[in-house]
């Protein structure tokens, strides 16, 4: 279910620069993994991004995330977004029981915080973007009408429209929430994604364009939900490899290049 493991790590798992925070909140703090360039220009600043992760919480496969995009030359946190509701249980149902016991709205506030201190980091440029998967994609949705704006905003695998709760009562596909958008979007799927839908990423889509925002969403045929890997053995290594790149030339050209982030270098 989604990203429970890293089978194929950066550098065999090797740190570029990595540290263990607690981002400051309204009230008390929350645990974030920062994984930093190798290089930052004193002058210029690197360009920032908050990692969401998924139902399984901070793990191997969004450490390595964390790790390539500092590769890349950006700032990048990836909290702990279960800090609240503890530890990872051992199964499926578990876990689905704890991402039930989340407030929607302390979660949103805790985008916020987050996205704050990235821009107010000693070492960024102020340019501060998100990438989400599953669960952090539906919150990237969220976060890309919310202030502070984030620069750009990709999204991996999220919901548009979910099961409607009392501890999450919004969905990203709601009017006013699709009307709010004003971070550019990128976001992909798999075309055999049945718990998502592709009507619903369809239903979305139109909605978007009713209200005029930037955004573009790809989906690609052959592959399911939690496809992005970076295992060239894997059957979604090609739709893996495309998106990633993508996702990389979006976030490029929203926050700035690699080669800002590395002119100290």
């Amino acid at each position: 279910m989604c990203h429970d493991h890293c089978p194929h790590p950066v550098r065999g798992g090797a740190p570029l620069q990595e540290l263990t925070v607690e981002i400051p909140l309204d009230s008390g703090s929350m645990p974030a993994f920062v994984a930093l360039p190798e290089a930052i220009d004193s002058a210029a600043g690197a360009p920032a991004i908050l990692l969401i992760h998924d139902i399984n919480g901070p793990n191997d496969f969004y450490r390595d995330l964390a790790r390539r995009l500092a590769a890349e030359g950006y700032i990048t946190a990836m909290p702990d977004f279960f800090f609240r509701q503890g530890p990872k249980p051992e199964t499926r149902e578990l876990l689905r029981a704890r991402m039930a016991q989340m407030s929607q709205t302390d979660t949103l506030a805790d985008i916020r915080s987050t996205l704050l201190w990235l821009r107010d980091h000693e070492a960024s440029s102020g340019k501060v973007g998100t990438i989400g998967f599953c669960m952090g994609g539906t919150l990237v949705m969220l976060a890309a009408s919310r202030h502070p704006m984030p620069h750009a905003s990709v999204i991996f695998y999220g919901f548009p429209y979910r099961e409607r709760t009392l501890m999450a009562p919004i969905m990203a596909g709601d009017d006013d929430e699709a009307a709010g958008v004003e971070s550019p979007l990128l976001g992909f799927w798999g075309d055999g994604d049945a718990g998502v839908g592709m009507d619903n990423v369809a239903k979305y889509d139109a909605l978007l364009n009713r209200y005029g925002k930037d955004h573009e969403f790809v989906i690609y045929p052959g592959v399911g939900h939690g496809f992005l890997t970076f295992d060239p053995d894997a059957v979604a290594y090609d739709a893996s490899r495309q998106a990633w790149a993508r996702s990389l030339a979006f976030l490029g050209e929203r926050l700035g290049t690699a080669s800002t982030a590395r002119a100290g270098s």
